[in-house]
């Protein structure tokens, strides 16, 4: 299944103008991921020595929403009597002073700009090594300021057309790891993460554990991350631009078969462009496939 992948793309509303889209559900959709998202080369302390070892990213939230990333994977810290919320960023516990009302603040603005763009909040690690973390007052914070534009789980067998007709406002997904504190009613299952379990791994190696991990995807009935980064002792976390291009080129039959691929530096690879295309491949192959069976 190949689709010209060179058309014009607006990466600020590139699922709104998906083929076919409304055909799909959240869980088919191809999403393109940032790894780490809140640790970026323009946070409030990044240096150039340090961060050579902690920023994921280049650029704030709003940037990686403008440029196309609709998958945010999130590792939350907790400092009680610190300003809002309290629930900063991190990497291994160095801080980047992202706070999560930033990323809130992003998605708000954003959504009021694209109203058709959906947004998935990986909650993937809920603390900072040892110290204290308050998931009731993350759940609190979460429901009061986002949860008019949450898709709730109970409606995530509808496809988007119908999330779309449902309401103009919920647009976003969170998901995080099951707990007492967080209600289920707003929170989707934890997001499985799918990485190479070795912290210095070379891009072959790296293609090796992802061509083994897609043997027996896609799993279409939940959402799960592909971790498409590596890291090496002197350089930190890779850019590996040329690989992620040529391993989820619509060319190819990897980037059908993923669900969220979640990448560091997303900007300067083509992913973008790979998941809008890939999106609309399964799009208009699942609207042929319904027309022909129903012609029959």
């Amino acid at each position: 299944m190949t689709r010209n992948t060179r058309g014009l793309l607006d990466k600020q509303s590139w699922m709104s103008n998906t083929l076919e889209i409304d055909q799909l559900k959240l869980t088919d959709i191809v999403w393109p991921g940032v790894h780490n998202a809140g640790m970026d080369k323009k946070a409030p302390n990044y240096d150039v020595v340090t961060g050579n070892w902690t920023a994921c990213q280049n650029d704030t939230f709003s940037w990686q929403l403008a440029n196309g990333a609709r998958a945010f994977d999130i590792r939350l810290g907790y400092r009680a009597g610190a300003a809002r919320s309290g629930f900063h960023f991190h990497h291994n516990g160095y801080r980047s002073h992202r706070v999560l009302d930033d990323l809130i603040d992003a998605v708000l603005l954003f959504l009021d700009r694209n109203p058709d763009e959906f947004i998935v909040l990986d909650f993937h690690q809920l603390a900072d090594g040892n110290k204290p973390f308050d998931h009731q007052r993350l759940n609190d914070w979460l429901v009061r300021r986002l949860g008019l534009r949450a898709v709730l789980p109970g409606d995530g067998l509808k496809t988007v057309g119908e999330l779309k007709s449902a309401s103009q406002h919920r647009r976003v997904i969170m998901a995080a790891p099951a707990g007492p504190e967080l209600d289920g009613e707003y929170f989707w299952p934890r997001i499985p993460h799918k990485w190479r379990d070795n912290r210095f791994s070379a891009p072959a190696e790296l293609q090796r554990y992802i061509a083994q991990t897609l043997e027996d995807a896609p799993y279409e009935t939940f959402l799960w991350s592909l971790s498409a980064t590596t890291y090496s002792l002197l350089g930190g976390p890779g850019n590996i631009k040329r690989q992620i291009n040529d391993w989820f080129n619509t060319t190819g039959n990897w980037v059908t078969r993923c669900s969220i691929i979640s990448t560091d530096f997303f900007d300067e690879s083509d992913i973008v462009r790979y998941c809008w295309s890939a999106t609309s491949m399964k799009a208009v192959y699942g609207r042929a496939l319904h027309e022909q069976t129903h012609r029959r």
